[in-house]
């Protein structure tokens, strides 16, 4: 059936979104907490550095209480100091590099370890920073810099390749490994949703087994009252008694009908229809023919504005029926001595067909029209009896709409309701 499609789908994609949402935070907070002690390690042997004159003690003491850090390592070896590959240069307050110490890095020479010096300092004074990262080649480097009394500046550049890199590849596989994990969990659900949503399926088929049982079984006393009804009729004459009963007969039959119709509409899918190049200006024409008389003893103005020769692919029974349904509304809650203009003409782009049908309503300035499409909704919430319905046919015009693989939509404006039908 091709609500219990819709709401497999629906069930998956918002069950998909939400653990993608959980899987993006989770992984988006360990991958941001990795960085920030990567940067937080990098930053802190950067500070030793400066704080020892540009060299490295053979221990980094010191206690660092940040979430982000974790410096005991830097202890537990001795080779730490000669781990770690950096220089440093010292700059005047003129800009003219004094002290240079390249010994423990092999990727710099003495010119460009000046160069980058100067430029980190120029740049620094620019932007209001003593710190940041930057690139030379595939490598990454840090650096910090310490401002003395004297106006000059200790500049400490630390390699911190194999950090970065280990923290990109972590947020790489990462990724991955969130990707896996969604698809696994699509294809796990895509297997047991069934069991999930069996319960509203089973209560979903009860009720629709309800209403058909329930519609037959009433035939056949609504069917024994016409009878009787009618059997005074022809020995005593007619009544408003008699005439009242009548009336409510077909007003259950009808009920009925449309009940059993609709109950039947969800099961109803594009292999059912019978597809034709359907005269779909013909079945207008032919819907309109046979509501003038109505819309007359109304006294309501029934208008046509109907382009000749527009064809659809369709099954001309649905497009009948959707066509009826949206004139049978229009006149039914249609203004006394209102006006319904049905109107259908082709695209601007494209094939197809667009159908408007409009009337005056006057009361529908505060009507939430989202819900106008809603099995057994009726905007006319007093259920006055002088205009007949159960909130049944807008949903049934959605059906067909939906069956037929076009769209509708409802607006409301200057007084007037249209109803409108986009057709392929």
């Amino acid at each position: 059936m091709n609500i219990i499609k819709r709401l497999r789908r629906k069930f998956i994609i918002l069950a998909t979104i939400g653990v993608i949402v959980v899987l993006g935070v989770a992984l988006g907070l360990i991958n941001t907490i990795a960085y920030m002690r990567m940067q937080s390690q990098v930053m802190s042997v950067l500070t030793y550095i400066v704080h020892n004159d540009g060299a490295v003690p053979q221990k980094i003491g010191g206690s660092d209480s940040s979430f982000f850090s974790d410096p005991s390592w830097t202890e537990e070896t001795p080779e730490f100091a000669y781990q770690i590959r950096f220089f440093s240069v010292l700059v005047d307050a003129n800009g003219y590099a004094k002290d240079i110490d390249i010994q423990h890095i092999a990727s710099f020479s003495k010119q460009e370890a000046i160069e980058y010096a100067r430029t980190t300092v120029e740049e620094a004074r620019e932007n209001g920073t003593r710190q940041g990262v930057f690139k030379k080649n595939r490598a990454s480097y840090a650096y910090l810099i310490k401002p003395n009394d004297d106006g000059s500046y200790l500049i400490a550049i630390l390699d911190c390749t194999r950090d970065v890199a280990a923290v990109s590849s972590f947020m790489r596989y990462s990724i991955w490994f969130g990707l896996a994990c969604v698809v696994f969990y699509v294809l796990i659900l895509a297997a047991l949703c069934n069991v999930a949503i069996q319960p509203f399926v089973r209560n979903m088929e009860n009720q629709k087994r309800f209403i058909t049982n329930a519609g037959h079984e009433l035939k056949t006393p609504i069917a024994i009252i016409s009878a009787n009804a009618e059997a005074i009729e022809m020995l005593n004459g007619k009544s408003q008694w008699t005439d009242s009963i009548l009336k409510q007969v077909r007003r259950l039959t009808n009920l009925i009908q449309d009940l059993i119709m609709l109950s039947k509409m969800g099961e109803r899918s594009q292999v059912d229809l019978v597809i034709t190049d359907v005269d779909f200006s013909a079945t207008v024409h032919s819907v309109v023919d046979s509501f003038r008389q109505l819309a007359a003893d109304g006294e309501k103005k029934l208008t046509a504005e109907i382009a000749d020769g527009i064809k659809v692919k369709g099954d001309s029974k649905c497009l009948y029926e959707l066509v009826n349904i949206l004139v049978d509304n229009a006149v039914k809650y249609c203004d006394d001595k209102g006006t319904i203009a049905v109107a259908l003409r082709k695209p601007r782009l494209g094939k197809g067909a667009v159908v408007t049908v409009t009337n005056d309503y006057a009361d529908g300035t505060n009507v939430d029209y989202s819900r106008f499409f809603e099995r057994f909704y009726r905007g006319d919430t007093s259920h006055n009896s002088q205009k007949a319905g159960y909130g049944i046919g807008l949903s049934m015009a959605e059906e067909l709409t939906k069956l037929m693989k076009g769209k509708i939509n409802v607006s409301y404006k200057e007084g007037r309701i249209t109803f409108t039908v986009r057709l392929n």
